[in-house]
């Protein structure tokens, strides 16, 4: 295929968009040029705050295996994706940005809203280009395509001065595929695969931590058959959530800082971690949020890491270096290792351990008194369709979500931004999703600090009939920094909202509302938002001491309680 036919850059690009596999692009309009000429086949879909906007991209491209892309205005609209694009550069998510310019005449003449974009996304995207000539625009488009799919996925900036959309001639531009991730799959060198088959079988308590690399990969059958050939317990990061049907018998729940309170079932994966004698991490960058502060593993146990980016190979533990595709390198040690026909006691002890945890959290009476947070995600477990989707917040709506949400199938269904771990993602990157997969039930789960940054894109969601299910923890606080400042100060300043009636702000934004203030009333609203085909808000006022079980309140006794 190629861009024949057209006359100007902005028709180019349009066209390399379409063979690329576009089908969406979030945004406020601009480029103009390139909005005007934009093929129907692409849905422009309006936001209200370019950040906004960078988050449903990323969204969209982490459930779809596809790139996603968004638009700004040259100067403030471009430092509005910032936060969006850090995001998903440090979850390795390949989003395409396309940033109006300033007129090439123009340049270093104090124009208005100038500013050097390229050097202003260089921190949070795999490279970034201006492009001056027409000729080159989708030539340039193209390429930044294959750089965000490539390696290491992420995130990629054009900027166009609107004389290379408006102006011609255009070169024919040869593209032979969409742009889906992975692009091209590299193997492990197979000495080190038999170095780490021969480290496994020596091992008496081997276990996998999978991370976000593992759903880049699409790796999940690849996983599941190593832990089955092992017999051996496979947990997760917060980003590698889902790497394995979380109702597996091997799956031992997630890791780090978010699920290392005692009382998370995330505690039983950690301490499984500290027990090991040989940790294995797959498609992991190793953060401090996924190894609780580099405590776990610790660095003086044997690991073996694989992971696409040679980068980040040893750069937090000394490991047996692999760098390779997760899928193929571990297709590659399923081939290697010997199989085993049951687990070790140490596997049949967490697994025991586990099932515990798990009958008791059933168990637990959370039908009294005050909503407990809990609720929500112990019914969300039991309305979840196996493809279903849940995003979150940053902060306490991600712990709790990554601890007690079980999926039954394998696969990238819990979004959370882990990455940069920024306020006021969960909303667009319910729209996101929802865009990406629209036979999919969407559900977000947000606290009123978070909301606050994005409370108007639910008139987005209104406007373009995206159905998806926003629950509103209201504790009219900022839950982590005045429980945070409580705990490490003895005091807080200023983390307190007035109470805000989310539900009506809904209404008023086109979308249904429902508030609910006891454990049964959020329960017949959950079990309500079934099928849903308008938007709908959820307004569950929670105790303001509820917090989830994270390392930073270890020393705090109503952790065991929330």
């Amino acid at each position: 295929m190629s861009t024949k036919n057209t006359k100007t850059g902005a028709q180019a690009v349009s066209n390399a968009l379409v063979e690329l596999g576009v089908t969406h692009i979030f945004g406020m309009d601009t480029p103009e040029p390139l909005y005007i000429d934009l093929d129907p086949s692409i849905r422009a879909i309006t936001v209200h705050d370019e950040r906004a906007g960078a988050v449903m991209a990323d969204a969209f491209a982490r459930v779809s295996g596809r790139v996603g892309v968004c638009g700004a205005i040259r100067g403030p609209g471009a430092t509005n994706l910032v936060s969006g694009l850090a995001e998903a550069y440090n979850t390795s998510t390949p989003v395409l940005a396309l940033v109006n310019d300033i007129a090439t005449p123009n340049m270093d003449r104090n124009a208005i809203q100038g500013i050097d974009h390229v050097r202003l996304f260089e921190q949070m995207t795999k490279w970034g280009r201006r492009v001056d000539a027409p000729e080159r625009a989708a030539d340039y488009v193209a390429h930044a395509m294959r750089v965000a799919t490539t390696g290491r996925p992420g995130p990629v900036v054009i900027a166009f001065p609107d004389s290379a959309l408006t102006n011609g001639p255009v070169n024919p531009v040869q593209i032979t595929e969409p742009a889906t991730y992975p692009r091209v799959r590299i193997a492990a060198d197979p000495s080190l695969i038999e170095q780490a088959a021969q480290r496994i079988k020596a091992a008496a308590r081997p276990i996998v931590i999978a991370g976000g690399g593992l759903h880049l990969s699409q790796g999940y059958d690849a996983l599941q058959a190593l832990a089955e050939r092992l017999q051996i317990p496979v947990a997760t990061t917060p980003l590698g959530k889902g790497a394995i049907a979380e109702t597996h018998p091997l799956a031992a729940g997630v890791v780090g800082s978010y699920t290392a309170g005692e009382g998370a079932r995330g505690w039983l994966a950690n301490q499984a971690v500290r027990e090991a004698d040989l940790v294995v991490l797959v498609g992991t960058k190793t953060d401090s949020i996924a190894t609780n502060d580099y405590t776990i593993p610790s660095r003086d146990q044997q690991i073996i890491h694989i992971d696409i980016d040679p980068v980040e190979l040893g750069r937090t533990y000394v490991a047996l270096e692999i760098a390779a595709d997760a899928k193929l390198a571990l297709d590659q040690l399923v081939q290697a290792v010997p199989q085993r026909t049951e687990p070790s006691a140490w596997t049949r002890g967490l697994q025991s351990k586990i099932a515990a945890w798990n009958a008791t959290f059933e168990a637990l009476d959370l039908g009294k008194g005050s909503i407990d947070p809990r609720q929500i995600y112990r019914s969300l477990n039991a309305l979840l369709g196996e493809d279903d989707i849940v995003t979150t917040d940053a902060s306490y709506s991600s712990a709790w979500g990554m601890d007690l949400l079980r999926y039954k199938k394998a696969g990238r269904k819990f979004l959370a931004p882990r990455g940069f771990a920024g306020l006021g993602w969960g909303v667009p990157a319910a729209i996101g999703a929802k865009f990406a997969k629209p036979d999919s039930a969407v559900y977000c789960v947000t606290g009123d600090g978070g909301f606050g940054y994005v409370a108007m894109e639910m008139e987005t969601a209104a406007r373009y009939g995206v159905p998806i299910c926003v629950i509103v923890l209201n504790n009219s606080i900022l839950g982590f920094q005045q429980h945070y400042e409580k705990h490490r100060f003895g005091k807080t300043v200023q983390t307190s909202f007035t109470p805000v009636n989310y539900a009506d702000l809904a209404r008023t934004l086109n979308c249904d509302g429902i508030r609910v203030t006891t454990p049964a009333e959020l329960e017949d609203a959950l079990q309500g938002a079934r099928g849903l085909s308008r938007p709908l808000l959820i307004d569950v006022v929670v105790p303001a001491e509820a917090r989830p079980p994270i390392s930073t309140f270890a020393s705090a006794p109503a952790d065991a309680q929330h």
